[in-house]
């Protein structure tokens, strides 16, 4: 642990426990931080970041199609596995962010709102580094998801895409625990709440192992990013964008 630490730059002045009374790496990877570590946005139009990580691709979902890197594109349908679920958000804003070994592993709201449905679309769980991104057709579609869609009054839906990947195909929420994913003989799962799972912005929404992406996903005319760039680092917490009530 104190190896991987080291190698990795994790900054253990911020996780809430000392490095020995983590029992595993992936306890380590998943660490919660110390009360007031981050800061959420409070202004109730902010749409924030879920999480720690690197800015990657973001823009306007343009005939069901949204791009891994400039030049290399992949279909929201796909994505998603829900032609009718996508088609939701043709000409609404998108964002990719790529965490890394050292980042912190809990994924937030980006808004407040309920959780009314949630998936597993089975994958592979190949890596996601920048050359893998640039060079592998339609990655994001094809490694294993978990998605939780946030419904609020404002923003209409967000689809918060948890993409696996090497290493890191364990993920959760904390809001059912029957929702997993790397299991044995794993099946698509596709979950519906009733009564919905209230969340509130900066709330935890899941956890990966290690590293992966989230691709965060809009109705049209409900999100307008703010002048992000590729490569851009994030605090879970910032502010990415504005939420645009219709």
């Amino acid at each position: 642990k104190r190896v991987f630490v080291a190698y990795t730059g994790i900054d253990m002045s911020e996780a809430a426990d000392e490095i020995g009374s983590y029992a595993s790496l992936e306890d380590l990877f998943v660490r919660t931080l110390k009360p007031g570590a981050r800061r959420v946005e409070p202004e109730p139009t902010a749409f924030v970041s879920p999480v720690d990580g690197m800015v990657g691709a973001f823009g306007t979902v343009e005939s069901g199609t949204l791009f891994q890197v400039k030049g290399r594109s992949y279909q929201l349908s796909r994505l998603l596995d829900d032609p009718s679920e996508a088609e939701r958000y043709e000409g609404g804003q998108y964002c990719t962010i790529y965490l890394s070994p050292r980042d912190y592993h809990r994924i937030h709201a980006p808004i407040s709102g309920v959780v009314s449905k949630a998936s597993v679309i089975p994958g592979a769980l190949m890596p996601v580094f920048t050359e893998a991104v640039e060079k592998v057709e339609e990655l994001f579609a094809r490694n294993e998801r978990l998605i939780s869609y946030v419904d609020s009054a404002d923003a209409g839906r967000v689809a918060v895409v948890k993409v696996g990947a090497t290493l890191v195909g364990r993920m959760t929420v904390p809001y059912d625990s029957s929702l997993r994913t790397n299991q044995r003989n794993q099946s698509r799962m596709e979950r519906t709440y009733d009564p919905p799972h209230l969340i509130q912005k900066g709330g935890e929404l899941g956890a990966f192992e290690l590293g992966s992406t989230v691709v965060l996903v809009a109705e049209p005319g409900r999100l307008k990013l703010k002048d992000l760039r590729e490569g851009q680092s994030v605090l879970m917490g910032e502010s990415i964008g504005t939420v645009t009530a219709r």
